[in-house]
Protein backbone atom coordinates (compact mmCIF):
# COMPACT_ATOMS: atom_id res chain seq x y z
CA UNK A 1 0.00 0.00 0.00
CA UNK A 2 1.34 3.43 -0.88
CA UNK A 3 1.92 5.70 2.09
CA UNK A 4 -0.67 8.21 0.88
CA UNK A 5 -3.53 5.71 0.57
CA UNK A 6 -6.41 5.80 3.01
CA UNK A 7 -8.14 2.45 2.65
CA UNK A 8 -9.62 1.89 6.10
CA UNK A 9 -10.93 3.83 9.07
CA UNK A 10 -7.71 2.87 10.85
CA UNK A 11 -5.73 4.60 8.09
CA UNK A 12 -7.69 7.79 8.76
CA UNK A 13 -7.01 7.46 12.47
CA UNK A 14 -3.28 7.11 11.90
CA UNK A 15 -3.15 10.08 9.52
CA UNK A 16 -5.23 12.22 11.90
CA UNK A 17 -2.74 11.57 14.66
CA UNK A 18 -0.15 13.25 12.44
CA UNK A 19 -2.19 16.37 11.59
CA UNK A 20 -4.19 17.22 14.72
CA UNK A 21 -2.58 18.92 17.74
CA UNK A 22 -1.10 16.16 19.86
CA UNK A 23 -2.78 17.16 23.12
CA UNK A 24 -6.15 17.41 21.35
CA UNK A 25 -5.82 13.96 19.74
CA UNK A 26 -4.63 12.31 22.93
CA UNK A 27 -7.41 13.62 25.15
CA UNK A 28 -10.22 13.09 22.65
CA UNK A 29 -9.26 9.78 21.05
CA UNK A 30 -6.35 8.24 22.92
CA UNK A 31 -4.81 4.96 21.89
CA UNK A 32 -6.03 1.44 22.42
CA UNK A 33 -4.78 0.30 25.82
CA UNK A 34 -3.75 3.80 26.91
CA UNK A 35 -4.37 4.85 30.54
CA UNK A 36 -7.73 6.57 30.87
CA UNK A 37 -9.16 4.83 27.80
CA UNK A 38 -9.90 1.43 29.29
CA UNK A 39 -13.59 1.47 28.34
CA UNK A 40 -12.84 2.43 24.75
CA UNK A 41 -10.29 -0.38 24.65
CA UNK A 42 -13.07 -2.69 25.88
CA UNK A 43 -15.31 -1.47 23.06
CA UNK A 44 -12.75 -2.38 20.41
CA UNK A 45 -11.80 -5.66 22.09
CA UNK A 46 -15.45 -6.75 22.19
CA UNK A 47 -15.65 -6.61 18.40
CA UNK A 48 -12.38 -8.48 18.03
CA UNK A 49 -13.46 -11.24 20.36
CA UNK A 50 -16.43 -12.27 18.25
CA UNK A 51 -16.16 -14.19 15.00
CA UNK A 52 -18.41 -14.44 11.98
CA UNK A 53 -19.82 -17.76 10.74
CA UNK A 54 -19.94 -17.31 6.94
CA UNK A 55 -22.58 -19.20 4.95
CA UNK A 56 -22.03 -20.00 1.28
CA UNK A 57 -23.98 -20.84 -1.89
CA UNK A 58 -27.08 -18.97 -0.78
CA UNK A 59 -27.34 -16.53 -3.68
CA UNK A 60 -25.99 -13.10 -2.76
CA UNK A 61 -26.09 -11.41 -6.13
CA UNK A 62 -28.49 -8.76 -4.87
CA UNK A 63 -27.81 -7.23 -1.45
CA UNK A 64 -29.85 -4.71 0.48
CA UNK A 65 -27.98 -2.39 2.87
CA UNK A 66 -30.82 0.08 3.38
CA UNK A 67 -33.09 0.02 6.41
CA UNK A 68 -35.19 2.35 8.54
CA UNK A 69 -34.57 3.91 11.93
CA UNK A 70 -37.63 5.25 13.73
CA UNK A 71 -39.42 4.83 10.39
CA UNK A 72 -36.94 7.09 8.58
CA UNK A 73 -35.24 5.41 5.57
CA UNK A 74 -31.44 5.31 5.56
CA UNK A 75 -29.16 3.88 2.89
CA UNK A 76 -26.98 1.98 5.36
CA UNK A 77 -27.25 1.09 9.07
CA UNK A 78 -24.47 3.48 10.09
CA UNK A 79 -25.49 6.77 11.70
CA UNK A 80 -23.34 9.65 12.94
CA UNK A 81 -23.22 9.90 16.73
CA UNK A 82 -23.57 13.16 18.65
CA UNK A 83 -20.20 14.74 19.35
CA UNK A 84 -19.41 18.30 20.32
CA UNK A 85 -17.27 20.83 18.52
CA UNK A 86 -16.72 19.34 15.07
CA UNK A 87 -14.74 22.49 14.30
CA UNK A 88 -11.94 21.02 16.40
CA UNK A 89 -11.13 19.00 13.28
CA UNK A 90 -12.20 21.28 10.40
CA UNK A 91 -13.41 24.90 10.05
CA UNK A 92 -16.72 23.86 8.47
CA UNK A 93 -17.45 21.54 11.40
CA UNK A 94 -20.99 20.17 11.53
CA UNK A 95 -21.88 21.79 8.20
CA UNK A 96 -19.40 19.51 6.45
CA UNK A 97 -20.57 16.51 8.47
CA UNK A 98 -24.23 17.17 7.69
CA UNK A 99 -23.55 17.35 3.96
CA UNK A 100 -21.54 14.14 4.11
CA UNK A 101 -24.34 12.36 5.97
CA UNK A 102 -26.84 13.53 3.38
CA UNK A 103 -24.65 12.28 0.54
CA UNK A 104 -24.40 8.86 2.21
CA UNK A 105 -28.14 8.73 2.88
CA UNK A 106 -27.84 8.54 6.64
CA UNK A 107 -28.53 10.59 9.78
CA UNK A 108 -26.37 13.07 11.67
CA UNK A 109 -27.09 13.60 15.36
CA UNK A 110 -26.29 17.23 16.15
CA UNK A 111 -24.89 17.77 19.65
CA UNK A 112 -25.96 20.41 22.13
CA UNK A 113 -22.30 21.52 22.08
CA UNK A 114 -22.07 21.81 18.30
CA UNK A 115 -20.00 24.60 16.78
CA UNK A 116 -22.74 25.40 14.29
CA UNK A 117 -26.23 25.97 15.60
CA UNK A 118 -29.32 23.82 15.27
CA UNK A 119 -30.60 26.14 12.57
CA UNK A 120 -27.30 26.55 10.71
CA UNK A 121 -26.88 22.80 10.32
CA UNK A 122 -30.47 22.30 9.18
CA UNK A 123 -30.03 25.03 6.55
CA UNK A 124 -27.30 23.11 4.65
CA UNK A 125 -29.05 19.76 4.30
CA UNK A 126 -32.42 18.28 3.51
CA UNK A 127 -31.30 14.98 5.02
CA UNK A 128 -32.73 13.72 8.32
CA UNK A 129 -31.22 15.10 11.52
CA UNK A 130 -31.50 14.11 15.17
CA UNK A 131 -30.77 16.46 18.06
CA UNK A 132 -28.83 15.40 21.16
CA UNK A 133 -29.80 16.95 24.47
CA UNK A 134 -28.29 17.13 27.93
CA UNK A 135 -30.78 17.87 30.68
CA UNK A 136 -29.74 21.09 32.40
CA UNK A 137 -30.56 22.30 35.89
CA UNK A 138 -32.50 25.11 34.27
CA UNK A 139 -35.20 23.25 32.38
CA UNK A 140 -36.15 26.42 30.50
CA UNK A 141 -32.90 26.04 28.57
CA UNK A 142 -33.86 22.49 27.51
CA UNK A 143 -37.34 23.62 26.53
CA UNK A 144 -35.92 26.29 24.23
CA UNK A 145 -33.45 23.88 22.64
CA UNK A 146 -36.16 21.26 22.06
CA UNK A 147 -38.50 23.83 20.51
CA UNK A 148 -35.76 25.05 18.17
CA UNK A 149 -34.96 21.49 17.06
CA UNK A 150 -38.63 20.82 16.32
CA UNK A 151 -38.99 24.07 14.39
CA UNK A 152 -35.89 23.26 12.33
CA UNK A 153 -37.34 19.87 11.31
CA UNK A 154 -35.23 17.48 13.38
CA UNK A 155 -36.65 13.94 13.46
CA UNK A 156 -35.78 12.69 16.97
CA UNK A 157 -34.51 13.80 20.36
CA UNK A 158 -31.51 11.90 21.74
CA UNK A 159 -31.04 12.37 25.49
CA UNK A 160 -27.55 11.55 26.79
CA UNK A 161 -27.63 10.05 30.29
CA UNK A 162 -24.22 8.38 30.69
CA UNK A 163 -21.81 11.30 31.03
CA UNK A 164 -23.07 13.62 33.72
CA UNK A 165 -19.78 13.70 35.60
CA UNK A 166 -16.28 14.60 34.51
CA UNK A 167 -12.92 12.91 34.91
CA UNK A 168 -9.90 15.17 35.09
CA UNK A 169 -7.44 12.28 34.95
CA UNK A 170 -7.36 12.07 31.17
CA UNK A 171 -7.09 15.83 30.68
CA UNK A 172 -4.25 16.14 33.16
CA UNK A 173 -2.49 12.99 32.01
CA UNK A 174 -2.47 14.13 28.39
CA UNK A 175 -1.56 17.75 29.14
CA UNK A 176 -4.96 19.17 28.20
CA UNK A 177 -6.13 20.33 31.63
CA UNK A 178 -3.82 23.32 31.85
CA UNK A 179 -4.91 26.30 29.76
CA UNK A 180 -7.56 24.08 28.16
CA UNK A 181 -9.68 27.03 27.05
CA UNK A 182 -6.72 28.60 25.26
CA UNK A 183 -5.94 25.34 23.49
CA UNK A 184 -9.59 24.86 22.54
CA UNK A 185 -9.68 28.27 20.89
CA UNK A 186 -6.66 27.30 18.82
CA UNK A 187 -8.91 24.93 16.86
CA UNK A 188 -12.34 26.55 17.31
CA UNK A 189 -13.55 30.01 16.40
CA UNK A 190 -14.26 31.43 19.89
CA UNK A 191 -17.58 32.76 18.64
CA UNK A 192 -18.65 29.15 18.06
CA UNK A 193 -17.98 27.71 21.50
CA UNK A 194 -21.41 26.48 22.70
CA UNK A 195 -22.98 28.13 19.68
CA UNK A 196 -26.42 26.66 20.41
CA UNK A 197 -26.57 28.49 23.73
CA UNK A 198 -25.68 31.91 22.33
CA UNK A 199 -28.36 34.58 22.20
CA UNK A 200 -30.90 32.57 24.18
CA UNK A 201 -31.80 35.50 26.42
CA UNK A 202 -31.77 33.42 29.61
CA UNK A 203 -29.87 34.38 32.75
CA UNK A 204 -28.61 30.85 33.40
CA UNK A 205 -26.74 30.18 30.14
CA UNK A 206 -23.61 28.16 31.04
CA UNK A 207 -20.22 29.28 29.80
CA UNK A 208 -17.67 26.94 28.25
CA UNK A 209 -15.91 26.30 31.56
CA UNK A 210 -19.17 25.75 33.49
CA UNK A 211 -20.96 23.73 30.82
CA UNK A 212 -20.85 20.36 32.55
CA UNK A 213 -21.46 21.87 35.95
CA UNK A 214 -24.92 22.83 34.72
CA UNK A 215 -26.01 19.28 33.86
CA UNK A 216 -28.83 18.09 36.10
CA UNK A 217 -27.33 15.16 38.00
CA UNK A 218 -30.70 14.60 39.70
CA UNK A 219 -32.41 13.80 36.39
CA UNK A 220 -34.22 10.49 36.91
CA UNK A 221 -36.80 8.18 35.36
CA UNK A 222 -39.79 10.11 36.68
CA UNK A 223 -38.53 13.18 34.80
CA UNK A 224 -39.16 11.47 31.47
CA UNK A 225 -42.82 12.41 31.84
CA UNK A 226 -41.78 16.08 31.88
CA UNK A 227 -39.59 15.54 28.83
CA UNK A 228 -42.42 13.79 26.98
CA UNK A 229 -44.72 16.69 27.75
CA UNK A 230 -42.32 19.09 26.03
CA UNK A 231 -41.92 17.36 22.68
CA UNK A 232 -43.72 15.25 20.12
CA UNK A 233 -40.43 13.95 18.72
CA UNK A 234 -39.44 10.30 19.16
CA UNK A 235 -37.36 9.95 22.31
CA UNK A 236 -34.06 8.04 22.23
CA UNK A 237 -32.07 7.44 25.41
CA UNK A 238 -28.32 7.27 24.83
CA UNK A 239 -26.09 5.60 27.41
CA UNK A 240 -27.98 2.44 28.39
CA UNK A 241 -25.60 -0.31 29.56
CA UNK A 242 -27.71 -2.82 31.50
CA UNK A 243 -30.83 -4.94 31.11
CA UNK A 244 -32.32 -3.22 34.16
CA UNK A 245 -32.17 0.24 32.58
CA UNK A 246 -33.36 -1.14 29.25
CA UNK A 247 -36.44 -2.50 31.01
CA UNK A 248 -37.09 0.91 32.56
CA UNK A 249 -36.84 2.52 29.12
CA UNK A 250 -39.47 0.08 27.92
CA UNK A 251 -41.72 0.81 30.89
CA UNK A 252 -41.44 4.57 30.31
CA UNK A 253 -42.38 4.40 26.64
CA UNK A 254 -39.01 5.34 25.17
CA UNK A 255 -38.81 4.96 21.39
CA UNK A 256 -35.18 3.91 21.08
CA UNK A 257 -32.03 3.04 23.02
CA UNK A 258 -28.39 3.66 22.21
CA UNK A 259 -26.21 1.12 23.98
CA UNK A 260 -23.28 3.40 24.73
CA UNK A 261 -20.57 4.15 27.26
CA UNK A 262 -19.92 7.53 25.67
CA UNK A 263 -17.19 6.14 23.47
CA UNK A 264 -15.26 5.13 26.57
CA UNK A 265 -15.30 8.69 27.92
CA UNK A 266 -17.63 7.91 30.82
CA UNK A 267 -16.85 5.18 33.37
CA UNK A 268 -13.38 3.77 32.64
CA UNK A 269 -14.43 0.34 33.90
CA UNK A 270 -17.47 -0.07 31.64
CA UNK A 271 -17.95 -3.19 29.55
CA UNK A 272 -17.59 -3.02 25.80
CA UNK A 273 -20.88 -2.01 24.22
CA UNK A 274 -21.03 -5.10 21.99
CA UNK A 275 -20.73 -7.17 25.16
CA UNK A 276 -23.66 -5.25 26.65
CA UNK A 277 -25.86 -5.32 23.56
CA UNK A 278 -27.42 -8.81 23.80
CA UNK A 279 -28.83 -8.38 27.30
CA UNK A 280 -30.43 -5.08 26.26
CA UNK A 281 -31.91 -6.61 23.09
CA UNK A 282 -33.14 -9.67 24.97
CA UNK A 283 -34.85 -7.39 27.50
CA UNK A 284 -36.72 -5.06 25.15
CA UNK A 285 -37.50 -7.58 22.42
CA UNK A 286 -39.44 -5.87 19.67
CA UNK A 287 -40.64 -3.17 22.05
CA UNK A 288 -38.22 -0.55 20.73
CA UNK A 289 -35.30 -0.09 18.40
CA UNK A 290 -31.80 -0.60 19.82
CA UNK A 291 -28.67 1.03 18.43
CA UNK A 292 -25.02 0.76 19.44
CA UNK A 293 -21.99 3.02 19.44
CA UNK A 294 -18.41 2.58 20.60
CA UNK A 295 -15.58 0.79 18.83
CA UNK A 296 -17.08 0.45 15.33
CA UNK A 297 -14.13 0.55 12.95
CA UNK A 298 -15.01 -1.86 10.12
CA UNK A 299 -17.99 -2.99 8.09
CA UNK A 300 -17.63 -6.38 9.76
CA UNK A 301 -18.20 -4.64 13.10
CA UNK A 302 -21.48 -3.26 11.77
CA UNK A 303 -22.61 -6.74 10.72
CA UNK A 304 -21.66 -8.22 14.11
CA UNK A 305 -23.72 -5.58 15.91
CA UNK A 306 -26.71 -6.25 13.64
CA UNK A 307 -26.37 -9.98 14.26
CA UNK A 308 -26.59 -9.36 18.00
CA UNK A 309 -29.75 -7.29 17.65
CA UNK A 310 -28.81 -3.69 16.88
CA UNK A 311 -30.98 -1.88 14.35
CA UNK A 312 -28.02 0.33 13.40
CA UNK A 313 -24.70 1.54 14.76
CA UNK A 314 -23.38 5.05 15.34
CA UNK A 315 -19.82 6.24 14.77
CA UNK A 316 -18.14 9.07 16.67
CA UNK A 317 -14.33 9.24 16.46
CA UNK A 318 -14.24 8.44 12.71
CA UNK A 319 -16.22 11.65 12.06
CA UNK A 320 -13.34 13.72 13.41
CA UNK A 321 -10.72 11.66 11.57
CA UNK A 322 -12.52 12.20 8.28
CA UNK A 323 -12.94 15.93 8.94
CA UNK A 324 -9.30 16.34 9.96
CA UNK A 325 -8.00 14.82 6.73
CA UNK A 326 -10.41 16.17 4.11
CA UNK A 327 -13.43 17.88 5.62
CA UNK A 328 -16.73 16.86 4.05
CA UNK A 329 -14.99 14.60 1.53
CA UNK A 330 -13.16 12.84 4.34
CA UNK A 331 -16.38 12.03 6.19
CA UNK A 332 -17.98 10.90 2.92
CA UNK A 333 -15.04 8.58 2.34
CA UNK A 334 -15.24 7.18 5.88
CA UNK A 335 -18.90 6.31 5.29
CA UNK A 336 -18.14 4.86 1.85
CA UNK A 337 -15.40 2.67 3.35
CA UNK A 338 -17.80 1.30 5.94
CA UNK A 339 -20.48 0.78 3.30
CA UNK A 340 -18.10 -1.08 0.97
CA UNK A 341 -16.74 -3.22 3.81
CA UNK A 342 -20.25 -4.03 5.03
CA UNK A 343 -21.32 -4.99 1.52
CA UNK A 344 -18.25 -7.18 1.04
CA UNK A 345 -18.69 -8.87 4.42
CA UNK A 346 -22.35 -9.56 3.68
CA UNK A 347 -21.35 -11.17 0.40
CA UNK A 348 -18.75 -13.37 2.07
CA UNK A 349 -21.15 -14.36 4.86
CA UNK A 350 -24.13 -15.17 2.67
CA UNK A 351 -26.22 -12.22 3.89
CA UNK A 352 -28.53 -10.46 1.44
CA UNK A 353 -30.44 -8.06 3.70
CA UNK A 354 -29.25 -6.11 6.76
CA UNK A 355 -32.72 -6.51 8.23
CA UNK A 356 -32.50 -10.30 8.11
CA UNK A 357 -29.33 -10.87 10.18
CA UNK A 358 -29.51 -12.94 13.37
CA UNK A 359 -27.28 -14.45 16.04
CA UNK A 360 -26.58 -17.56 13.96
CA UNK A 361 -24.12 -15.42 11.97
CA UNK A 362 -21.68 -15.01 14.88
CA UNK A 363 -19.48 -17.47 16.74
CA UNK A 364 -21.53 -18.73 19.69
CA UNK A 365 -18.74 -19.14 22.22
CA UNK A 366 -17.92 -15.44 22.21
CA UNK A 367 -18.04 -13.88 25.66
CA UNK A 368 -19.77 -10.90 24.02
CA UNK A 369 -23.01 -12.86 24.23
CA UNK A 370 -23.71 -10.91 27.36
CA UNK A 371 -26.50 -11.13 29.88
CA UNK A 372 -24.72 -13.69 32.01
CA UNK A 373 -24.11 -17.40 31.74
CA UNK A 374 -27.78 -18.38 31.56
CA UNK A 375 -28.48 -16.08 28.61
CA UNK A 376 -25.38 -17.37 26.81
CA UNK A 377 -26.40 -21.00 27.33
CA UNK A 378 -29.94 -20.30 26.17
CA UNK A 379 -28.58 -18.67 23.02
CA UNK A 380 -26.41 -21.71 22.35
CA UNK A 381 -29.35 -24.06 22.81
CA UNK A 382 -31.46 -22.00 20.39
CA UNK A 383 -28.73 -22.16 17.78
CA UNK A 384 -28.45 -25.92 18.23
CA UNK A 385 -32.22 -26.42 17.89
CA UNK A 386 -32.27 -24.32 14.72
CA UNK A 387 -29.57 -26.47 13.18
CA UNK A 388 -27.01 -23.65 13.12
CA UNK A 389 -24.78 -25.70 15.44
CA UNK A 390 -23.98 -29.36 15.31
CA UNK A 391 -24.21 -31.34 18.53
CA UNK A 392 -20.44 -31.37 18.80
CA UNK A 393 -20.20 -27.62 18.22
CA UNK A 394 -22.86 -27.04 20.87
CA UNK A 395 -21.04 -29.19 23.40
CA UNK A 396 -17.67 -27.57 22.72
CA UNK A 397 -19.13 -24.08 23.01
CA UNK A 398 -20.98 -24.93 26.19
CA UNK A 399 -17.82 -26.42 27.70
CA UNK A 400 -15.97 -23.22 26.85
CA UNK A 401 -18.62 -21.12 28.57
CA UNK A 402 -18.54 -23.31 31.64
CA UNK A 403 -14.74 -23.40 31.53
CA UNK A 404 -14.74 -27.20 31.74
CA UNK A 405 -12.56 -29.53 29.65
CA UNK A 406 -14.01 -30.53 26.29
CA UNK A 407 -13.55 -34.26 26.11
CA UNK A 408 -14.39 -34.84 22.49
CA UNK A 409 -16.83 -36.58 20.25
CA UNK A 410 -17.61 -39.48 22.60
CA UNK A 411 -20.07 -37.17 24.39
CA UNK A 412 -21.77 -36.05 21.19
CA UNK A 413 -24.98 -38.01 21.71
CA UNK A 414 -25.40 -36.88 25.31
CA UNK A 415 -24.78 -33.28 24.30
CA UNK A 416 -27.38 -33.50 21.54
CA UNK A 417 -29.98 -34.75 24.01
CA UNK A 418 -29.03 -31.91 26.37
CA UNK A 419 -29.41 -29.31 23.62
CA UNK A 420 -32.89 -30.57 22.88
CA UNK A 421 -33.88 -30.28 26.51
CA UNK A 422 -32.55 -26.77 27.18
CA UNK A 423 -34.91 -23.82 26.97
Amino acid sequence: MRGDQLLTVADYEARSREVLPRELFDVLFGSEGAPGFEANTNNIAAFRSIRLRPRVMVGVGARKLSTTVLRVPVELPVLLAPAGYHQRAHPEGELATARAARAAGTILTVATASTYSIEEVAAVTDGPLWFQLYVFKDRALDERLIARAEEAGYRALVVTVDHLGRSRERELRYDFGRHSEHRLVRTIDPRRVLRNLAGMGLTSIPSGDAYRANFDQDFCWSDLAWLRSRTSLPLVIKGIQTAEDARLCLEHGVDGIVVSNHGGHASPDARGTLETLPEVVDTVGKGMEVYLDGGVRRGADVLKALALGARAVLIGRPIFWGLAIDGESGVRHILQILRDELDSTMTLCGVTDVEQVDAALVAPACPCHGGGLVVSLERLAALARSGALSAEEFAAAKASLLRTPWRGAEHRDASAREAGEDG
